[in-house]
């Protein structure tokens, strides 16, 4: 077993939950290294499944601290504050704005989906607690999308180090598919945009008031 190996295997429910709670705030300890190492780290699928039910409780707790943030400071504060500090978050004021605009229509939705993107997953919680959103709803949404995000990563982890892969190698295959797939889907986003702002304008018919009259009261 090498040393790397027996770091993993060392790591208690303790130190699971403080590094997914730590993850919600600092983007240098991003998810898709995090729950693969810990998936490699578990020796059966028990102590697979308390690693990703107490880590969904770790990130359950980032989120519920950036939704308090959100909700205290207000909405001209808050979007001051991410105007000015929000690119040390990877959060800029039109990532920010799309997420306030989302978030008016399915909030719900938003909250579980945004769990599965990386970047996202991080400070989504904080224009949800500007907008108070029920925090009930808010936090079975944070929940269920946490716990299918660390389940996948940890999963993935597990099966490749019981396959006989080294902690090293099995954590890097994960990560170089976790990137290809995000560049994948970030390259499909950027050509349908570009779609359609390339796309010419519908035909508009000009009716005129007296026309449109006329064709009321046949």
């Amino acid at each position: 077993m090498s040393a790397l190996d027996a770091l993993l295997q060392a790591a208690s429910l303790e130190a699971v939950f403080l590094a997914a709670l730590v993850e919600k705030f600092i983007p240098i300890l991003p998810s898709y290294l995090l729950y693969p190492a810990m998936g490699i780290g578990a020796r059966d699928m028990q102590e697979l499944a308390s690693r990703c039910l107490v880590a969904a409780v770790g990130s359950m707790g980032g989120a519920l601290a950036w939704y308090g943030l959100g909700a205290m400071v207000g909405a001209r504060r808050t979007r001051a504050l991410v105007q000015r500090h929000g690119r040390w978050l990877l959060l800029t004021p039109a990532l920010y704005d799309r997420l306030m605009a989302g978030y008016r229509r399915h909030s719900l939705g938003l909250t579980m989906l945004g769990q599965l993107i990386p970047t996202v997953r991080i400070f989504q919680a904080l224009p949800a607690g500007v907008l108070r959103l029920p925090l009930p709803g808010f936090l079975a949404a944070t929940a269920l999308g946490s716990l299918c995000w660390i389940t996948l990563l940890a999963m993935a982890g597990h099966l490749l180090r019981r396959a006989g892969w080294q902690a090293g190698e099995a954590g890097l295959t994960v990560l170089g598919a976790l990137v290809a797939v995000e560049g994948a889907a970030g390259l499909l986003a950027w050509l349908l945009r570009r779609r359609r702002r390339v796309a010419p304008p519908a035909p508009q018919l000009a009716v005129s008031g007296d026309a449109l009259s006329a064709w009321a009261e046949k």
